[in-house]
């Protein structure tokens, strides 16, 4: 039960095809391209482009997740916070953002207000997912957006 000359080569054609799709989902995903104010939901470790494409735009990428807010079927002493590292770079400039939801100070948002290469922006966290609870665990996702200020 051989392949002939005939069947072995379109096997292999299909073989490259696959991968080569396989290829060009991961760079999809991993250039992903939103508008400055749209909400962005990413992982640790994972990043976006805020603006109109790579070139120009901005570059951000989740560094960290922590979060020790109360779990939602305990009672506790302190509410506790969730923080967001993020790291926005452009062509010629970076900065490090920390971003705080904290259930005491019944901030359901952060703000932060930033400069990069000599522009102005806004950066708003808006939840890390999901809230903690004793029975259910789960990987971190941070939803937040860029905006530009004037």
């Amino acid at each position: 039960m051989y392949l002939n000359n005939y069947q072995s080569s379109i096997f292999g054609i299909a073989i490259l095809g696959l991968l080569s799709f396989i290829a060009c989902e991961q760079t999809i995903e991993t250039n992903k391209v939103v508008d400055f104010g749209a909400k962005a939901t990413l992982y640790q470790a994972k990043s976006v482009w805020f603006g109109t494409d790579t070139l120009t735009g901005m570059h951000v990428t989740v560094e960290e997740i922590a979060d020790s807010r109360c779990a939602e079927d305990v009672q506790c002493v302190w509410a506790g916070e969730a923080k967001v590292k993020l790291l926005a770079t452009s062509k010629t400039d970076t900065v490090a953002l920390d971003l705080i939801i904290s259930p005491e100070k019944n901030s359901k948002t952060d703000t932060l207000s930033f400069g990069l290469n000599d522009k102005n922006y806004k950066a708003l966290l808006y939840s890390v997912d999901p809230y903690p609870n004793t029975k259910i665990k789960g990987v971190k996702s941070a939803t937040f957006t860029i905006l530009k200020s004037d």
